[in-house]
């Protein structure tokens, strides 16, 4: 059944219902700005796990292209765009295909990348929004202590998605779904 191709549109309909649902609600719930978008990303793990990283990907694709007209929160979207909704898929397949080394450069690069594309939409694009706000203490160097700050949290991040893919598919595939 997992093969056919219904399947795989129908679970990845539902996997963008519930991306650009819990995306619009960021708008809502100001104080999740960081935690929807991950959420959101989860769901890609469960793509990648029950059809494939090519279908994972489609579905990213189109909650991106959607979170950019429904949400109306522009960070949450914006950090799901350049790296909460692929990076699931990308350390799915990381993790499966390549030896650590490699896989955590390839991680932190990916990460880095991301952070400072983030960092200048919101500097040059979202010029209302004051990604430095709280750090004048720190002066010029504001910006290198708040990108320090922002790769303490993929570590925490890549750990905790680990966890929640084999609690998806070790416990809630086997125990919920009958999978094996």
């Amino acid at each position: 059944m997992r093969n056919k191709v219904s399947f795989k549109v129908a679970l990845g309909g539902i996997c963008s219902a519930v991306c650009l649902g819990a995306m619009f609600m960021s708008g809502f719930l100001p104080l999740l700005d960081y935690t929807i978008p991950a959420f959101a990303g989860f769901m890609m793990v469960i793509m990648v796990v029950e059809t494939s990283i090519a279908w994972a990907m489609a579905t990213y694709c189109s909650v991106s292209m959607l979170c950019i007209f429904v949400t109306p929160n522009y960070e949450a979207s914006l950090l799901f765009i350049l790296f909460m909704g692929y990076y699931p898929i990308l350390k799915y397949y990381l993790d499966s295909h390549v030896r650590k080394p490699v896989r955590i450069a390839i991680k932190v690069l990916v990460y880095n990348v991301a952070i400072v594309l983030f960092y200048l939409a919101f500097r040059f694009l979202f010029t209302t929004v004051d990604m430095i706000e709280g750090l004048e203490r720190f002066g010029k160097y504001a910006p290198l202590v708040l990108w320090a700050l922002a790769n303490m949290v993929l570590p925490v991040y890549d750990f905790a998605l680990g966890e929640m893919t084999d609690v998806y598919t070790k416990w809630f595939r086997k125990k919920i779904l009958k999978r094996k």
